[in-house]
């Protein structure tokens, strides 16, 4: 009975998100991937809104937080009561809400492979004109780990990011044909459905060279992220005064195709992204820290491997003989069974890329610290943020560059960054303020 409800309540809202869509007619743009979709929504407004009048759904991705962006409506918690104004809201945001928009960005997240939670179900409230797929990755596995027999880990994961893949990739697959797929060539399981995308493609790549948008050079350092890419022979350079991993090419590469793919001539749509870049809060912003520290702010993030190896490869690169390099890393939730695989795989390259490292969180205790303590690296492990608190004062260094990395849910270690800034008024540039999350990190001490 109760998922009928459930059901019969989407369809409802699905209903009048579509009447709203039709009333104000945007380009929709669907973003999709394992990891950085929050991160290339935003550079996607940065570079889109010199030129149009842009939405975008606002970190809400789900089959509800879809939705709700479009029509309008804020919750501010998610009881019964909420849910029945949502229902009395819907019609009437339909009725009053004419605010135009030429192009609305649909951040779009998959939680397993069946309906509601997947990317056939998003396809019915919005059809992207554009799509993206960042990457395919392990995000999430712990709702794909029921339709997995197997019991090899190894053989566990393929199929866990085979389901992955089918369902990421289903959204490049329905664009439709005056549409256009924006193809990272680099990832295979994305390459894998060229040939399925009926829709045009524009395709970018950091290696391949028949790619249409070619990074040529990636030059990183503490303060700055610089990139040659190449269009048609000709070589652009973007230039962003911050400290990204190499990963983010793909973000800006697919922000800059789908610029051009709007009529932004590509020196233009450099120029915007220059000007207006600024990650959301939480997703490596840079602080000044107590005894002249440096702050790496990812605290937001669900933390995956594939963005935490990105932030330690480029640590690695970076020549610090007079800094400490820290790692404060937080578990990496609902990866399910690869749980244990990919904790092993982080901690193995936080032992060639920091100096010490600060463990928080039951899985990090149970799988990171048994292979740093066997490699020999210093560390320290806590089950809980509060445990670690007088150790993180009393290890910190003058000058120590400190990344603070960890999945949301719970460890809440941007209270890390919260207790380490030099300039208490940066509190305000921290992720996840306000009243419910000040409860929400009250109940996890």
């Amino acid at each position: 009975m109760k998922r009928l409800l459930v059901l019969f309540f989407l369809g409802y809202l699905r209903f009048f998100t579509k009447l709203q869509l039709q009333k104000i007619h945007p380009i929709v743009i669907g973003v999709a991937g394992s990891s950085g979709k929050s991160s290339l929504v935003s550079l996607l407004k940065s570079v889109l809104s010199a030129s149009y009048a842009v939405k975008t759904s606002e970190g809400k991705n789900s089959e509800t937080g879809i939705p709700l962006s479009i029509l309008g409506i804020s919750m501010k918690s998610y009881g019964p009561v909420d849910w029945l104004k949502v229902a009395f809201l819907a019609p009437l945001s339909v009725l009053t809400k004419w605010e135009k928009c030429d192009i609305y960005i649909a951040e779009m997240g998959i939680d397993s492979p069946v309906e509601p939670k997947n990317m056939s179900y998003l396809l019915k409230i919005v059809t992207p004109k554009i799509g993206m797929v960042t990457n395919v990755g392990v995000e999430h596995s712990v709702y794909f780990d029921p339709f997995v027999s197997t019991t090899s880990d190894e053989e566990r994961q393929k199929q866990i990011l085979a389901l992955t893949a089918k369902e990421e990739t289903f959204l490049l697959r329905r664009i439709p044909k005056n549409g256009t797929a924006i193809v990272n060539m680099d990832d295979e399981a994305i390459a894998k459905v060229q040939n399925r995308i009926q829709a045009s493609q524009m395709t970018i790549s950091l290696q391949n060279k028949k790619a249409d948008l070619v990074v040529k050079k990636i030059d990183v350092s503490i303060k700055e992220f610089r990139m040659e890419i190449l269009w048609k022979d000709k070589s652009y350079f973007l230039t962003i005064p911050q400290f990204l991993p190499v990963f983010y090419a793909y973000e800006f590469l697919f922000a800059l195709a789908t610029a051009m793919q709007l009529d932004i001539p590509l020196s233009d749509a450099i120029a915007a992204l220059e000007k207006s870049f600024a990650l959301p809060p939480g997703r490596l912003s840079i602080f000044e820290g107590v005894k002249g520290t440096t702050l790496i702010d990812s605290s937001y993030n669900n933390a995956t491997p594939e963005p935490i190896l990105g932030i330690l490869q480029i640590l690695r690169r970076i020549q610090t003989p007079r800094q400490r390099k820290i790692a404060i890393i937080g578990d990496m939730r609902e990866l399910g069974s690869q749980s244990k695989i990919e904790h092993e795989k982080v901690a193995h390259a936080l032992s060639q890329s920091v100096d010490m490292v600060i463990l928080i969180g039951p899985l990090m205790h149970n799988y990171a610290a048994p292979i740093l303590k066997r490699l020999k690296v210093p560390y320290f492990s806590f089950i809980r943020f509060t445990d670690a608190k007088e150790t993180i004062l009393q290890e910190i260094r003058e000058k120590d560059i400190i990344l603070v990395k960890s999945s949301q849910n719970t460890l809440f270690l941007e209270r890390v960054v919260e207790m380490l800034l030099a300039d208490k008024a940066n509190v305000a540039k921290l992720c996840r303020r306000g009243k419910f999350w000040d409860e929400q990190r009250a109940k996890s001490v």
